[in-house]
């Protein structure tokens, strides 16, 4: 959410962090998906670095300063779900990938995610609302220790929770 004071002179406004974010993040993927040709140069990935903590410095002020953050998270979570699904058939469902086998790991939209809801629950703990605070902190935190352990101790289900660590719920690990 866009503030309504307007920049110091000589600032930036959020806007304009989002527009460099975003233009130094088209170049680090111009570079992932075409850099084997030879033909981008390594400054195009080293620019790109940039994008990913002013994103995140983005959604933490957005986060702060919506009027809902249950839409707001919602908002979030629908793109780290299609994301992490476009993920996850690139990783085994036979999507076209990169003429060398190359696919993207991006887990942007998963951090934010998860940190929202870690944000959420600190904030629920300090109101001493300690049920929904304490699971907001500790069940994104202890969900990869879990879908291993289902993995190792059922294999046969071992496509189904890979599908939702990779899509549904968020994958840290």
């Amino acid at each position: 959410m866009e503030t309504t004071q307007p920049a110091p002179k000589g600032g930036i406004t959020e806007t304009g962090l989002k527009w460099i974010a975003l233009v130094t993040m088209v170049l680090d993927h111009i570079h992932c998906f075409f850099g084997f040709t030879g033909v981008i140069p390594e400054w195009f990935s080293m620019a790109g670095r940039v994008s990913a903590p002013l994103f995140l410095f983005c959604l933490v002020e957005g986060f702060t300063h919506t009027r809902s953050r249950k839409k707001y998270f919602l908002k979030v979570y629908a793109i780290s779900v299609a994301m992490s699904l476009l993920y996850y058939l690139m990783a085994y469902g036979g999507l076209p990938v990169r003429p060398d086998g190359f696919f993207p790991a991006n887990g942007m939209m998963t951090s934010f995610v998860i940190l929202m809801a870690v944000w959420q629950g600190i904030d629920w703990l300090g109101q001493k609302w300690l049920l929904p605070g304490l699971a907001a902190v500790a069940l994104p935190l202890a969900w990869p220790f879990a879908a291993t352990w289902l993995a190792m101790a059922f294999p046969e289900l071992s496509g189904l929770p890979g599908f939702v660590c990779y899509s549904v719920l968020p994958l840290w690990a």
